[in-house]
């Protein structure tokens, strides 16, 4: 059995009542797709993603994306679902689209960043125990990871490899301006005020979706990115299963 493959028996089945990080809505000729925590730390898998979306019949989905990243397998299992997907995908950074976040935001046909959000771009890296052979491999297996996530961002980007190499080592961040010149997004959103006269009964913009019901929250923090992220990486170092980017 391979390292990889010891790293994924870890992984538990999801419990019962398990917080999911992601919403899918088929709405007629558009679905909605909302990644808005960290991927695949809450019991619920990729695996479960790709089949709730293989079930989507619209022609066009958008994928709303503000998340710190997580497990770099399971985000790469869901950009080729979205690349492979027939309907065309639209992208849209809402907060923040760090680590394996701003790959997945790299599937869409169209790549949206929201005026004033950001993106982080950093080397896989991840938590490890055992003898020194097994960390070695351990060590290339990160490296393998990513040199594919630089490719992923140099096929879209205005950079080479080798370029967004030098970038991941340095953990970068990019304001919405710098990351349509860097090639990680088509365009900046401006987000435009709705228009009151325009609103349905309760005072919300005609054709504006209910608000989803938040999840109940497991950690007594409450959503933030920066405290989100910080989360992430003490899971990656001390309680994370598997790879992270």
């Amino acid at each position: 059995m391979t390292l990889r493959d010891r790293m994924l028996a870890r992984h538990k089945p999801p419990a019962a009542g398990a917080r999911s990080w992601y919403e899918i809505r088929n709405e007629g000729d558009k679905a909605v797709v909302r990644i808005y925590d960290e991927i695949s730390w809450w019991g619920i898998s990729a695996d479960q993603f790709a089949r709730e979306l293989a079930l989507v019949t619209a022609s066009e989905i958008e994928v709303q994306i503000n998340s710190p990243g997580g497990d770099v397998f399971d985000g790469l299992a869901i950009y080729n679902a979205l690349r492979t997907h027939t309907a065309h995908i639209t992208t849209r950074v809402d907060g923040l689209a760090a680590s394996v976040a701003s790959v997945i935001a790299q599937a869409g046909d169209t790549r949206l960043i929201v005026q004033s959000a950001q993106m982080m771009i950093h080397e896989a890296w991840g938590y490890a125990a055992g003898p020194a052979a097994e960390l070695r491999d351990f060590a290339d297996l990160l490296e393998r990871q990513t040199a594919n996530i630089a490719a992923i961002y140099a096929e879209r980007g205005t950079d080479d490899v080798d370029g967004f190499l030098e970038r991941m080592a340095a953990e970068t961040w990019l304001s919405d301006v710098e990351a349509v010149e860097l090639g990680l997004a088509d365009e900046v959103l401006v987000p435009e005020r709705k228009d009151p006269a325009n609103a349905g009964p309760g005072g919300r913009p005609v054709g504006q979706l209910d608000p989803p019901a938040p999840p109940a929250d497991p950690d007594p923090c409450t959503f933030d990115g920066a405290g989100l992220l910080a989360r992430s990486k003490v899971r990656e170092m001390f309680g994370s299963t598997a790879l992270a980017d």
